[in-house]
């Protein structure tokens, strides 16, 4: 026979009737003779509530076969007179392994008795595991069926719960253990067969193991990929040769992560399209490829001539080195060619340049449209603005007619002053030389006249020589006069009339 195991065992009520004798405890008691309130064999419920619960703990979970309840008559007949029968209706009954009743199993939710037809006491078959058996009634979802009182009530005389005292054992006598794969060792009270079986068994009695390619509770779980096609284990789900391509984890089942691929996982994707990862088995690229790389795991980088999505893009020719650039970007290696610029060197100089690097500036061309020069030679398309010549019109053509006769007199002037004084120097030089020659020849003739002189003073009387004196000495006044007139006369320094005009 099984046992009442919840024979004074701790008990519990939502609310407990105030500062009385009828504790939830009484419940429990093993005391239902007196259904009254007189004798404190029953618990009561405060009044005008609209939920009632009570529960007892067992202790532990055990094994459960039936649930009875006697309750309140107030030791009168039991009929639709009793108005105690009234209170009774609309109860339920749980079985569960916490306090909280939705957590386990309803054993019992009464949704169709009536006064007449509620037995009172009742027995409750409940053939289930659990630690707390709960009894709850409730009035919140007005109206009710005809016959239920407007409040809700707790008033258990006695409530049994017989089952097995130990755990693991089943039969009549709970003398019987349960198979050993039963989950936590609970089986059914009656037969023996298993609520539930550990991980990686199955059947009535869990004496089966999970089929190939399951494993885990209730054989609910698929096994992985596990290498070569191996099962997994039944109980664990791990795979005893390790993971297949591509995946990995205890139990092979989750896809390698982000930007690797392959056996464990070890290999790492190549560059795919927007930084994407590669499928977890081959590795290739979904997408395609990131900028700079092709092949379908996007790992072989772009020849030197190509660049771009797949390498799809030609390097420009127009490249310092033709068809040579970077291999992500299409930047042209060793710069551009004469006359061009940018990334690709695409485009030609603008802004008035030219040349190499577009660093040289345009000349001073004429334009008529918007144009500039040449963007490779400089050289201007409609020639070149006013002022300008040359082969790139960067030099200054002459100034205008005004401009040109002041620099024609300045540089007149300024050879008229250095040939007057170059002659000014020359002629001074010739009249020094021609005075001083003039001078000797004064002095030669003089003294020639004075030897002439002599002889005739001896010759002649010496008034002849007085004579000849006196007319010498006129003569000579008279010839040096005229020879220095003479000499004024031929020079020209003092009549030079120097003018410049500027």
């Amino acid at each position: 026979m099984y046992e009442n195991v919840a024979l004074n065992k701790p008990a519990w009520q939502q609310y407990p009737f105030p500062d009385s004798p009828w504790g939830a405890e009484r419940a429990v008691d093993g005391r239902y003779i007196d259904l009254s309130q007189f004798d404190n064999q029953c618990t009561i419920s405060a009044d005008k509530k609209q939920t009632a619960e009570w529960r007892v703990d067992l202790g532990k979970v055990l094994s459960i076969h039936h649930i009875f309840i006697q309750y309140r008559t107030n030791n009168l007949d039991w009929d639709t007179k009793n108005d105690f029968a009234g209170r009774f209706l609309g109860f339920s009954v749980y079985v569960s392994n916490t306090t909280n009743k939705e957590n386990g199993k309803l054993c019992f939710q009464d949704t169709s008795y009536t006064k007449a037809t509620i037995p009172n006491p009742t027995n409750i078959t409940c053939i289930t595991h659990g630690r707390y058996v709960i009894y709850t009634n409730n009035r919140t979802h007005p109206p009710y069926p005809d016959g239920y009182h407007q409040y809700a009530f707790n008033e258990l005389c006695e409530l049994e719960v017989y089952g097995c005292p130990t755990p693991a054992y089943y039969g009549e006598n709970c003398s019987l253990l349960c198979p050993q794969d039963c989950q936590e060792s609970y089986c059914n009270i009656v037969d023996g067969t298993c609520l539930g079986c550990n991980d990686g068994y199955r059947g009535p009695t869990c004496d089966k193991k999970c089929s190939d390619g399951t494993y885990g509770l209730e054989c609910g779980n698929a096994c992985g990929n596990c290498s070569d096609g191996d099962w997994c284990n039944h109980v664990n789900g791990g795979c005893p040769n390790g993971c297949d391509v591509g995946v990995f984890g205890d139990t092979c089942d989750k896809e390698c992560p982000n930007h690797t691929y392959g056996l464990e996982c070890k290999m790492i994707c190549g560059d795919c399209k927007n930084k994407e990862s590669c499928h977890h088995v081959n590795g290739s690229c979904l997408n395609g490829c990131d900028k700079g790389v092709h092949g379908e795991k996007c790992d072989i980088a772009c020849s030197d001539s190509r660049y771009g999505f797949n390498c799809q893009e030609q390097c420009n020719t127009n490249c310092g080195v033709p068809y040579s650039c970077a291999r992500v970007t299409g930047q042209c290696e060793g710069g551009c060619q004469v006359g061009l610029k940018g990334v690709i060197c695409s485009t030609p100089c603008n802004n008035d340049t030219y040349g190499t690097d577009c660093s040289m500036k345009c000349g001073n061309c004429l334009y008529l449209h918007g144009e500039q020069c040449h963007h490779v030679t400089g050289q201007c398309p409609r020639g070149c603005a006013d002022g300008f010549h040359g082969g790139l019109c960067d030099q200054v053509s002459g100034s205008s007619s005004s401009d040109s006769a002041s620099t024609s007199q300045l540089s007149n002037a300024l050879y008229a002053c250095v040939t007057i004084i170059i002659l000014s120097v020359t002629l001074n030089v010739f009249f020094i030389i021609r005075q001083l020659r003039n001078n000797m020849s004064v002095k030669q003739k003089n003294k020639e006249n004075l030897d002439e002189s002599s002889v005739a003073r001896i010759k002649g009387t010496e008034q002849s020589d007085n004579f000849s004196k006196s007319v010498y000495d006129k003569s000579e006044d008279n010839a040096e006069y005229q020879e220095l007139g003479e000499k004024a006369k031929e020079s020209q320094y003092d009549k030079i009339d120097i003018k410049l005009e500027f």
